[in-house]
């Protein structure tokens, strides 16, 4: 009798899953994609470290929007600019949301920051406040001043050596010193502890804990046996946010005087001072850690995108080197070699610009960005998506399809001028900053930072490497993290 009623519970069971996939299959129609194994469907044939360049190949026969099945997880990859603004712009708020994942809920304390925080009221507020503190940053010359210091003490130590070095040192050192001075002011030497220990816990994080955890794919690992990454992510949480920001943002805070705004953390207890004045909905809910997160954001996602690129275009100018004469001769023609040039002269250096345009386009730093992911039932193209679907935008694929680039295996930084020479209209393909209500925080601090680095580098010094060498542009990393694979320079003084 008890064997009877376990056979019947159990029909029932596999009848109710049966029913429950069939309703779910009539409800919503994914996109189409290779089909996969029992159980684990596509997971033994994707590669991490070239998953961006498999989607693409995958869509020239399945379509520009492709699911992938990791296990029960089913995964959408975007690979076609039409469909990445459909996401991105015109129905961004469905495509808002953020996966939750338990490496992420420890470094950014279950969603306080930006990056990767779920859309809804809390988010929108905490994202106006430090855009409002960034513009409001922006608007003297402290940005450029800040740049400045750091270039001037890394070309004090270049200026030093002799032979072959690595460049990734120095350019390391120029942007951690610029975020650090950015968000708490102060000054920074080559040797200067702080920066040390932000760049080797970064590193540190990024070779070891990669595209993730075992616990983000069995959370329940968490609580039976902490895996050696897991337990990486919660030291950098507790030494870097905890112990690090933390405590500069509490001497920030003690020592804030909105009439003296020194900094990029004054500029963020500015605005959310502003905005409890101002009555603005759920301020309550924006706790002290959202802003402690926030300077988290800034630190961590600009020091690795900007020294990548940065690390990238010295690499392709050595590569190219008629294009860096070309940078070069620009910069002392509007220049000259008896200034520096600012940020005001990025107007008149537009081919200097289209150069690192071309750079983040030839080699994606972030290959799929940030995943996505629905806040409701939603369309796509024709496909009926549930909520709850990650979505990957595959901004490598945007920057390699042959059909929106010509000549795309070429790097052609004039595809980015009009016919005066001038920075023309963006490609509607080039989107490695993102879009819509997702885009990179930091985009519009970035693009000036970048320029006025690059243009320093290539004004003071001759790239290239030791003759007989030549320059590997192949990517290291994954599809998460385009790294650019060690190298060697000597550099000529040119002024």
């Amino acid at each position: 009798m008890l064997e009877s009623g376990l056979l019947t519970c159990l029909i029932a069971l596999i009848v109710g899953i049966f029913v429950y996939w069939l309703m779910r299959r009539l409800k919503y129609n994914y996109p189409p994609g290779p089909r996969g194994l029992p159980i684990i469907e596509n997971l033994l044939q994707v590669d991490q470290t070239k998953l961006h360049e498999q989607a693409f190949e995958w869509s020239k026969k399945y379509g520009p929007v492709i699911t992938l099945k990791l296990g029960l997880v089913q995964m959408i990859f975007v690979n076609h600019i039409d469909a990445a603004l459909e996401v991105l712009v015109k129905k961004s708020t469905d495509f808002a949301a953020r996966m939750s994942l338990p490496s992420t809920d420890v470094f950014t304390k279950g969603g306080k920051d930006i990056a990767l925080a779920s859309y809804g009221p809390t988010w929108k507020l905490h994202r106006r406040i430090a855009t409002k503190a960034l513009r409001h940053y922006m608007q003297g010359d402290a940005l450029e001043k800040r740049i400045n210091d750091a270039l001037e003490t890394a070309f004090i130590e270049i200026d030093k050596v002799t032979g072959e070095f690595d460049p990734a040192e120095y350019i390391n050192f120029i942007v951690v010193n610029i975020l650090t001075g950015l968000c708490f002011g102060g000054k920074y030497t080559f040797d200067d502890k702080d920066v040390k220990f932000l760049l080797k816990k970064e590193d540190d994080f990024v070779e070891q804990v990669g595209v993730g955890t075992p616990e983000d794919f069995v959370p329940c690992l968490k609580y039976l046996y902490k895996s050696k990454q897991f337990k990486i992510v919660e030291e950098f949480t507790d030494d870097v946010i905890e112990k690090f920001l933390k405590k500069k943002y509490e001497a920030a805070k003690s020592s804030f005087d909105r009439d003296n705004i020194r900094h990029f953390c004054d500029n963020l207890l500015l605005a959310r001072e502003e905005a409890i004045k101002e009555g603005e909905d759920d301020v309550n809910s924006l706790t002290e850690d959202h802003l402690i997160l926030t300077l988290s954001d800034i630190f961590f996602a600009g020091i690795d995108t900007s020294r990548m690129t940065l690390t990238w275009a010295i690499k392709h100018m050595i590569a190219f080197p008629d294009i860096q004469e070309k940078v070069q001769e620009e910069i002392d023609r509007v220049v000259g070699k008896t200034r520096t040039p600012g940020i005001t002269d990025r107007p008149n250096l537009s081919y200097t610009e289209a150069v690192l345009h071309e750079s983040m386009r030839y080699t994606t730093v972030v290959p799929l960005g940030l995943m996505h992911m629905t806040s409701c039932d939603t369309k796509l193209m024709e496909y009926k998506i549930p909520k709850g679907t990650v979505v990957a935008i595959n901004h490598w694929a945007l920057h390699s399809d042959p059909d929106a680039w010509e000549d795309v295996g070429r790097f052609i930084p004039e595809r980015y001028l009009d016919e005066n020479g001038k920075l023309g209209p963006k490609p509607k393909n080039w989107l490695p900053f993102s879009a819509g209500k997702r885009v990179c925080l930091g985009e519009f601090v970035a693009k000036p930072e970048l320029h006025l680095i690059f243009a320093q580098l290539m004004q003071r010094y001759k790239w290239k490497m030791v003759s007989g060498k030549c320059a590997d542009l192949t990517p290291g990393g994954n599809c998460f993290s385009g790294l650019c694979k060690p190298y060697k320079v000597i550099v000529e003084k040119r002024v």
